[in-house]
Order: C-alpha cells, then sequence, then structure tokens
C-alpha cells in the first residue's frame, strides 16, 4: 500500500483522519489521559534502504478540546496555522524526552531515527491531527529486514494504538516487504500492573517496577523483507 511522498500531499494524513471515529475520551482521573490513534508509514529509497519513518497520530476528542481552549490566542474558537504550529510545537517538546514515542527495531536491536525534521497539524472534525517524519540516522539495508515498530509512552499518559493492518503503510519499499499489527496478550502482571495505574492522578507517576508493560503492551507495527 502506498500514500502520498510528501506530508503535505495527502497520503498519510487522509488515513490518519480515516481512523477518527476509532477514538473515544479518556477518564479524568487515570492513567492513561491522552488517547492517540496512529498511522505509520515506512519510506524506502526505492531500492533496498530504509530512508524515513512518517507517523499520524490522531488524538482523542476531550485533549483536541483542551488545545482548542488553551491555544486558541484570537478566541475565534478555531486554530489558525500559526496556533497549530505552536502545538506541533509544544507536542513534540514534550515527547522529546521519551524519544518521541517511536521506538523502531531491526531484528531486537534498536534502531536511531532523527528528531522529526518535518511535521503538520491539523484540526478536523474535532480531532488534532499531528503528521511527522523522522528520518533513518544510519543507511538500513532492508535485505532480510525484521523491522518492529512501538508507539507508546513510557510513562502511560499517553495512550497509542495503531487501528488495524491497513494503518501501516509501505511507500517505495523493496518488493515483497509485508506488514502487519501484532499486540501481546496482557500477562496476569501486565493486567495488575493496568489495574494499579488506572487509579493514578495526573499528579503521580507510574511505579518503576523493572518491566516496561508500556511497552509490552503496546501495538507493533511490523515490516519483514525477503
Amino acid at each position: 500500500m502506498t500514500v502520498g511522498a510528501s506530508l503535505g500531499q495527502g497520503g498519510i494524513a487522509v488515513a490518519a483522519a480515516s481512523m477518527m471515529i476509532l477514538l473515544f475520551a479518556a477518564p479524568a482521573t487515570a492513567h492513561p489521559h491522552v488517547f492517540v490513534t496512529a498511522t505509520v508509514q515506512f519510506v524506502g529509497d526505492g531500492k533496498d534502504k530504509l530512508n524515513l519513518v512518517r507517523t499520524g497520530w490522531v488524538f482523542d476528542e476531550m485533549f483536541s478540546s483542551s488545545l482548542l481552549m488553551d491555544f486558541d490566542a484570537n478566541a475565534n474558537n478555531k486554530l489558525e496555522p500559526a496556533e497549530l504550529t505552536e502545538i506541533g510545537q509544544t507536542v513534540l517538546g514534550s515527547a522529546k524526552d521519551y524519544n518521541f514515542f517511536t521506538f523502531l527495531k531491526d531484528a531486537g536491536r534498536p534502531v536511531a531515527l532523527t528528531a522529526p525534521s518535518n511535521f503538520r497539524v491539523l484540526f478536523e472534525n474535532g480531532h488534532l491531527v499531528l503528521l511527522t517524519e523522522m528520518a533513518v540516522v544510519k543507511p538500513l539495508k532492508l535485505t532480510r529486514a525484521n523491522l518492529t515498530l512501538s508507539i507508546y509512552d513510557p510513562s502511560f499518559y499517553v495512550s497509542f494504538d495503531v487501528g488495524s493492518d491497513e494503518h501501516a503503510l509501505l511507500t517505495d519499499m523493496p518488493k515483497g516487504c509485508r506488514s502487519s499489527i501484532s499486540s501481546d496478550t496482557p500477562t496476569d502482571g501486565a493486567s495488575a500492573w493496568l489495574n494499579q495505574v488506572a487509579g493514578l492522578s495526573k499528579s503521580q507517576t507510574i511505579p518503576a517496577d523493572g518491566i516496561n508493560y508500556a511497552e509490552l503492551l503496546s501495538t507493533k507495527v511490523n515490516v519483514a523483507c525477503p
């Protein structure tokens, strides 16, 4: 499946917008507080290397409404381009310390991505949509690659979900590369952790117990190439 060649040409923006009906509002006094449905796009060089990872995040309606109130500087009940840019900078600034919530591995080995050098923010049908583009720091050959991308917030303040296989997109990738979505069945420990953090307030932090349950419970986007 292919999409547009850039953030400004539809593509992932259309895919992200199509997921808005999957979102729901966050409870006021429980972790997580923000819910995001994501689309992921892997972009190759048309030969045998991975160049970019693009993501589209669609935020839940409650959080989006709060951003409208906080950033609508001229109080006209809509977000102007400059206000949308400020939101994008604020969100990405908060995500900086968490690897921008985007963790890529090849056969279990971490793959470094640059900070988003290009982003676009939309506000459509009551939902904020943030489109990002992150480059692979070192050339990554796709021959026999086994990629896994997880989008998650280690603090579990934000919950991310990739809707379905249709929201894992491949562009200019080698023939034969295939994408899929997977998620692990919660273990007893993970279920207990979820119950524990569900009662935490916004001012409380996730207890550190040595296990990254946020990663274990995240949706994985897998790409396998021959």
